[in-house]
């Protein structure tokens, strides 16, 4: 386990616009940055990156985090394996903390990955006989042209609709293990409900066989329509392939493992005959996939679309591809006409027409020279410098072998370089971390949004404005934790009486804030986002939840902390005051009531009076 202080020290130590700009192409804009969003498509940037709070987060499609989140998500990775990259990043060696070998614990822990998979397999055989009750569903199924024996192969079901169908596979519907294994979800209210409704399931298999999670297509219009499990203690999308554990027999007898980038993929091309075929679960090829494909087989054809969607996701498994590339295996990549994917390809044109692409695959040696060279003019200096630097890149991420001196020739070559520099230029320094071939190839960042330059000047054009929503209008407690999670470290110099004029679950949000920033000085809300959700991967508590739902993005008050941050601090102690100001009020009240029985309270009431009089004629400071 990783210890927090180090994600802590991690976490102030890394710039997230550095770590998110290697990989989307930003510009700045105002006091942050900002760029086409990684996670869905877009054609006008809503994707914002905020240098101050060390967060990213996209007006469009409300994906948001820290930097280590963005690995996460962006690219995959485990936790683990994230922390270790930005580790490398800023010069950091992640602590490993060797576990007390402790037999109970370790048995316990044993005892609850096997219940998550016993519940697993419950709801697998639960979503298979739904499927043959549903002649909707395998009406559906028939439409995509998948018989009843691909079905069975890959042990297809259907999620019927409504809220609580699980209901009727488990008597305990409350139990804590069908949260932990991704299969309800627990709202903000306490009210539970499946995660999965109305969609044809696809079981994520282990390479034992055991059900691990699961994707789901939905057969209606509902969005999203493709959704796989949460990270479990049982699945990690960065980590499994679907279909490898049905297609490990094919893919020895074939000599070789296709990779497509959706579940629906595998099952159409298995019903043609090719099945020999597993998916990355919609997700950035990791460096976990890259080893266990070559588990499976000493040559790997990825297989793209066409669209500068498909270049990208290309690129990215090129380079992550790239250190485990050698003369021993071979690395091949299929970019199939637009408008089609492999399923689609291959209904229209048949098995034989992908064999024969995949036969005629573009060599790993091929597209990176190609990756290297695109966007540049190779007429001129200027262009073969630019394309030289690209292919230098490259090639320091492979290890020094016969594959790596093979390319270094050829690129040398297309070139007109010497070998001898080129070799001199990869040999020199660390690898080089910059975003992906395709992006840094584009004059102006990201594909498909290039500007052009007359006399050495970009044309300019006003970006198109983005509509913010209204700002949410909160109680001014809850408004006051709403900026103090932005900015944790003004709780230094708030009143000490604060937590008297909170609920229960915000003075205990409160103290956490306290004891997470404590001997933290300059403390962010990155800092505090990363430690709330490793406390969330342990254990979900209310002051969690409550410190998410506060640090859910707020467009109005978060371009405010950007541009007026002291507008906002005097707002905090103006909220603390009038909460003072409020709990006197209900005192004097109180007081007011027991002065004819009591003469001793008047004298206390008009103590309590002249406070909340000096408190109205001086708001702005802090009261403490």
């Amino acid at each position: 386990m990783i210890p927090q202080q180090f994600i802590d020290e991690l976490i102030r130590r890394v710039d997230v616009v550095e770590v998110v700009g290697q990989y989307v192409p930003l510009k700045r804009s105002g006091a942050n940055y900002s760029g086409l969003c990684p996670f869905h498509t877009e054609k006008s940037p809503s994707f914002s990156v905020s240098p101050s709070k060390q967060f990213y987060h996209c007006f469009g499609c409300g994906a948001h985090g820290t930097a280590l989140g963005f690995l996460i998500e962006h690219l995959g990775l485990p936790f683990p394996q994230a922390v270790e990259d930005l580790a490398r990043r800023v010069g950091l060696e992640v602590p490993k903390q060797a576990p007390e070998i402790n037999p109970e614990a370790k048995k316990k822990e044993t005892d609850y990955r096997a219940r998550l998979r016993d519940l697993l397999l419950d709801a697998a055989r639960f979503y298979q006989r739904r499927l043959k009750d549903s002649p909707r569903a395998v009406s559906y199924l028939k439409q995509r042209g998948l018989s009843g024996e691909i079905a069975a192969k890959y042990h297809l079901g259907y999620a019927p609709e409504g809220w609580q169908p699980l209901q009727s596979v488990f008597a305990d519907y409350t139990n804590q293990d069908l949260i932990e294994a991704g299969l309800v979800i627990e709202g903000d209210s306490g009210k539970r409900y499946d995660r999965f409704r109305d969609r044809i399931m696809f079981p994520i298999l282990s390479g034992r066989g055991e059900v691990l999670g699961f994707g789901a297509r939905t057969i209606a219009d509902a969005e999203p329509k493709y959704l796989n499990s949460p990270e479990t203690p049982v699945f990690s999308k960065g980590y499994e392939l679907y279909g490898g554990f049905e297609a490990r027999p094919l893919i020895r007898s074939a000599g070789q493992v296709w990779v497509v980038e959706g579940y629906m993929d595998v099952v159409a091309l298995a019903q043609h005959g090719l099945g020999h075929v597993v998916a990355t679960l919609g997700t950035a090829t990791t460096p976990q996939h890259v080893q266990q494909l070559l588990r499976l087989s000493d040559h790997i054809v990825f297989m793209f679309d066409g669209d500068t969607a498909g270049r990208r996701a290309a690129a990215r498994a090129l380079e992550t591809s790239l250190p485990f590339a050698s003369e021993k295996n071979r690395i091949d990549f299929v970019f199939l006409p637009q408008d089609h994917d492999p399923d689609s390809f291959v209904r229209e044109f048949g098995q034989d027409a992908l064999t024969q692409r995949a036969n005629e695959a573009k060599p790993l040696s091929a597209l990176l020279i190609e990756m290297a060279c695109e966007g540049q003019d190779l007429g001129y200096a200027e262009g073969r410098a630019a394309a030289g630097s690209q292919a230098q890149r490259l090639l320091k991420l492979m290890s020094a072998n016969g594959l790596r001196s093979q390319i270094l020739r050829e690129a040398a070559r297309r070139l007109d370089m010497h070998e001898a520099s080129l070799q001199a230029a990869i040999n020199a320094g660390p690898v080089a971390r910059e975003a992906s071939s395709i992006a840094q190839s584009k004059p102006d960042g990201a594909a498909g949004n290039v500007s052009t330059k007359r006399n050495g000047y970009k044309n300019y054009s006003a970006p198109a404005p983005i509509r913010l929503p209204r700002p949410v209008i909160r109680p001014l407690a809850e408004r006051a934790l709403q900026i103090l999670v932005r900015q944790p470290d003004w709780v230094i110099d708030l009143d000490p009486d604060f937590f008297e004029y909170l609920e229960q679950s915000q003075a205990d949000l409160l103290q956490w804030i306290q004891e997470k920033t404590a001997g933290k000085p300059g403390a962010t809300f990155a800092l505090l986002h990363e430690a709330a959700l490793a406390e969330g991967r342990e254990r979900g508590s209310d002051v969690i939840k409550l410190f998410l739902r506060l640090a859910k993005p707020d467009p109005a008050l978060d371009d405010l902390m950007e541009a007026h941050p002291e507008t906002l601090k005097k707002e905090l102690y103006l909220a603390v005051r009038r909460l003072k100001v409020r709990a006197l009020e209900e005192e004097a009240a109180r007081l007011a009531v027991r002065v004819s029985s009591d003469p001793g309270a008047l004298s206390t009431l008009q103590d309590v009076r002249l406070k909340i009089q000096q408190l109205k004629l001086d708001p702005e400071t802090p009261s403490n």
